[in-house]
C-alpha cells in the first residue's frame, strides 16, 4: 500500500471521527431534556406543569429552547430523582452540589447560589456559629442533601441529634416539627424557606444562623450520550444570559439576583 493511499484513509478516517464528534458534541433540534425535581423546591423548582416552574427551569430553557431542545419538568422526591438520573431514567437535576452526585457531569458555571440556614420556631434565642454550637440539638435535615463539609461531618459523626426527613413538602413538614417541638431546629435553603412562609403564613420561623453560602450547579445523568455536550451548551447559554441582562431579568421574577 503506498504512501498517498495510507495517507488518504487517515484522513478519511478523521474526517468520520470529527464528523462523529461533532455529532454528540451539539444538542440536537427537536431533543427533550427532561429534568427529576421535588415540587417543594420553589423557587427553585416548582410544581410541574405550574406557573412558574422556578427559576432553574426559565433558565435552562433561555438557554436551550434557541437551539430546539425542549425542557421538560418531572417531579420526584430528592433522593428518588438522583437515582433516575444516575440510570438515565432523566437527563439531569438542577441545583445540585457535585457531592450529592458523584459521578455526574456537571457544566463548568453554576445554576444558583444556595445558602442553607438553621430555623427555629420564633422566641427562641439559640443560634448557629458553627457545629460546636450545635450541642444537644435536635435537627431536621433532608435525605440526599450535602450542606457543606463541616455539618456534612457532623452528621456523619452525629454531632447533634439529626432527624433525617425524605419525600415531598419536607420543608413544610420539617416546620411543623419545630412548631410542635418535635424538633429544635431544621437546615434548609434560605431562599426556599422564605417561599414557603409566604405560601404559609402560619409557619412562625426564625432565622437562626447560617453556613456559607455554595454554588450549585445542573447535574447531567452519566448514563446519556450528550450530557458533556448539554453541559457545553449551558456554560455558553449562561454567559450570553449574563452578559445581555436576561439572568438578572429571570432572578428578578422571583424576588432574586443574579449571584456575584
Amino acid at each position: 500500500m503506498s504512501f498517498k493511499t495510507v495517507l488518504s484513509i487517515a484522513i478519511l478516517l478523521l474526517a468520520s471521527t470529527d464528523r462523529a464528534f461533532a455529532a454528540a458534541s451539539t444538542p440536537d433540534k427537536g431533543e427533550e431534556l427532561v429534568i427529576a425535581a421535588p415540587a417543594f423546591w420553589c423557587p427553585f423548582s416548582c410544581t410541574a406543569g405550574a406557573t412558574p416552574e422556578g427559576f432553574t427551569l426559565d433558565i435552562l430553557r433561555a438557554i436551550f429552547e434557541p437551539r430546539g431542545v425542549r425542557i421538560r419538568l418531572i417531579n420526584e422526591n430528592y433522593a428518588r430523582a438522583l437515582e433516575d438520573v444516575r440510570q438515565g431514567r432523566y437527563g439531569a437535576t438542577p441545583s445540585t452540589f457535585k457531592e450529592e452526585a458523584p459521578g455526574f457531569v456537571f457544566p463548568e458555571l453554576p445554576i444558583s447560589r444556595n445558602q442553607y440556614c438553621f430555623y427555629t420556631a420564633a422566641g427562641h434565642a439559640w443560634r448557629y456559629t458553627g457545629v460546636r454550637s450545635l450541642g444537644r440539638q435536635r435537627v431536621g435535615i433532608v435525605k440526599g442533601y450535602s450542606y457543606g463539609p463541616q455539618l456534612d461531618q457532623a452528621i456523619a459523626q452525629n454531632e447533634a441529634s439529626f432527624d433525617i426527613s425524605g419525600g415531598e413538602d419536607v420543608t413544610y413538614r420539617m416546620a411543623r416539627k419545630v412548631l410542635m417541638n418535635r424538633l429544635d431546629s431544621f437546615v434548609e435553603d434560605e431562599s426556599l424557606v422564605q417561599y414557603t412562609m409566604a405560601i404559609h403564613p402560619e409557619l412562625k420561623l426564625r432565622n437562626a444562623g447560617c453556613a456559607p453560602p455554595r454554588l450549585a450547579y445542573l447535574a447531567l445523568s452519566p448514563a446519556m450520550p450528550k450530557s458533556a455536550a448539554y453541559a457545553h451548551a449551558f456554560d455558553e447559554g449562561m454567559q450570553r444570559l449574563r452578559a445581555s441582562g436576561q439572568l438578572e431579568r429571570i432572578m428578578a421574577t422571583y424576588g432574586l439576583h443574579d449571584w456575584p
